[in-house]
């Protein structure tokens, strides 16, 4: 072990503390989860907690097929305005409340009232029947090409309706689910335990008694606990580390090639320069966005100027990434009639990497033309800040992961979208998005998608940055796991070997 990896895990030794047992599997997550409720849950850390506490109503695999969950089959009517779904038998929520179709439209209402994180995610449903306790019928007013995706992630986590009816607004302080583990307490930025519901339906699959989320917001601290076996897995490895981790064979590594998109949102509400789309345009011509990439994360991202990445059928080939031209950023500032330099300032999450892409971006900027200041606050507080509206520009930000190019496109970038902080409202957006969604045909479908990266390159509302491919490290004896479609960690049938 480095004396660098080692004098971080000696300060690190109130992370440490507390002592777990052999039927104990401890994951150290990067940042303190938001809310542990997936109707509004914004972190992806919160995702992992609850990905490991519920079963989903539906889950994807790697190619982002549709597989059963808490539903066992589906199907769509022929006119495509309704969806079945015939759930699980004698099915219950930790809390010994039945698990029905009741449950499932309690739960879906709650999800798609306006306002709600999830609300742009479930415009599509105009209706929910429940014929029978084990039949959910889910009517659209148009074809929904999304929707068995969206299903397949938060929006098909549940919680017992008892749980809703007691907690209210605050139930993920003390979520109940069905699945394989139970919240058991949080020790906020510390520990989050959970432990194994005996009761579950798949119970016998899961080795470990409890779960314990360790946060752990240092890269190189988050190794050291691993490389001292105080952790046995962890995410969000710092790519610059992998090749520790490839080199000790004592660890080893899963990546995740899930969809998401990481970029820079600007306030377009915000009285400033940023509202004028050619300073938008120039702040991305001074990016060199591959440098960024090789930098900060040794080449194992890949750089974005649209939400779909290069290699995916849905990316449109007529705008590539711009190459960094500093000149032509320039001409563009003094065609926008702004002062040089330029004021600009990025809220940037206190998360080690994404400081190094604002350090960058800084950098980068400055020699453009602008005069570019970061407010690196943690991540709670720029939600706080971007949700009042406190805010010129938030970033690196995004969606994690995705099982559907709809979860990356429509709640950012339409007018009702759940996390369109920046307040972009462009009729021709919204009807080319609310067309994916109509559109049956998958060759229709991605030229509509295409249309709407067009649309970004010319107004660019927010600059993509790059996209991720996390890497969690973990104990080379710890068996088993695998990933959901959208990227998160599945503990059925794990274990820790020898």
């Amino acid at each position: 072990m480095s004396r660098k990896i080692m004098t971080a895990l000696i300060l690190a030794g109130g992370l440490m503390a507390g002592s777990a047992s052999a039927a104990d599997l401890r994951i150290a997550l990067a940042d303190d989860p938001d809310a542990l409720d997936p109707v509004s849950n914004a972190a992806s850390t919160g995702i992992s907690v609850l990905s490991t506490m519920c079963e989903r109503l539906l889950y994807t695999d790697a190619k982002l097929n549709i597989l059963p969950g808490l539903a066992e089959r589906w199907e769509w009517s022929d006119d495509a305005l309704s969806l079945t779904l015939h759930l699980a038998k004698d099915v219950k929520f930790q809390d010994g409340t039945p698990f029905d179709s009741a449950a499932v439209k309690i739960n879906l209402d709650r999800a798609r009232k306006p306002g709600t994180q999830r609300y742009s995610d479930l415009t599509s449903i105009s209706s929910i029947e429940t014929p029978d306790p084990q039949t959910v019928v889910i009517k659209v007013a148009q074809p929904a090409a999304q929707l068995l995706g969206t299903l397949a992630e938060r929006n098909g986590m549940y919680f017992s309706p008892k749980a809703l009816e007691r907690e209210g607004a605050n139930v993920g302080r003390a979520p109940v689910c069905v699945g394989p583990y139970k919240f058991v307490s949080r020790v906020a930025q510390d520990r989050i335990t959970l432990e194994k519901d005996p009761n579950y339906r798949f119970a016998k699959d899961y080795s470990f008694d409890r779960v314990i989320f360790r946060i752990i917001p240092a890269d190189s601290v988050r190794l050291a606990n691993l490389q001292s076996g105080d952790v046995d897995m962890i995410e969000k490895l710092d790519p610059a580390l992998a090749d520790t981790v490839k080199s000790d064979d004592s660890l080893a590594m899963i990546q995740n090639f899930a969809a998401n998109s990481q970029a820079l949102m600007f306030n377009l509400e915000r009285k400033g320069p940023m509202q004028d789309p050619r300073v938008r345009h120039a702040l991305e011509l001074s990016l060199d966005k591959q440098a960024i990439v090789d930098a900060v994360f040794a080449g194992y991202y890949k750089a974005a100027n649209q939400f779909a990445s290069p290699d995916s059928p849905f990316y449109n080939t007529d705008f590539p990434i711009p190459a960094r031209d500093v000149a032509a950023a320039k001409k563009l500032l003094d065609e926008a009639g702004v002062k040089q330099p330029v004021p600009f300032t990025m809220l940037v999450p206190n998360r080690p990497l994404s400081v190094r892409v604002g350090e960058l971006i800084q950098a980068m900027t400055v020699e453009a033309g602008f005069d570019t200041k970061l407010n690196v606050v943690d991540f709670a507080t720029t939600l706080k800040l971007t949700a009042d509206g406190d805010f010129e520009s938030w970033g690196p930000i995004g969606q994690q992961s995705a099982n559907d190019l709809d979860t990356l496109a429509v709640p950012v970038l339409s007018s009702k979208g759940g996390r369109n902080v920046g307040k972009y409202n462009d009729p021709e957006m919204d009807r080319l998005l609310d067309a994916t969604r109509a559109a049956v045909d998958p060759k229709e479908r991605i030229a509509l998608f295409k249309q709407a990266q067009a649309l970004v390159a010319k107004d660019l509302p927010v600059i993509y940055l790059y996209h991720q491919a996390p890497i969690f490290a973990l104990k080379a004896s710890l068996k088993g796991v695998t990933l959901t479609g959208d990227g998160f960690p599945i503990l059925r049938g794990a274990k820790i070997e020898g």
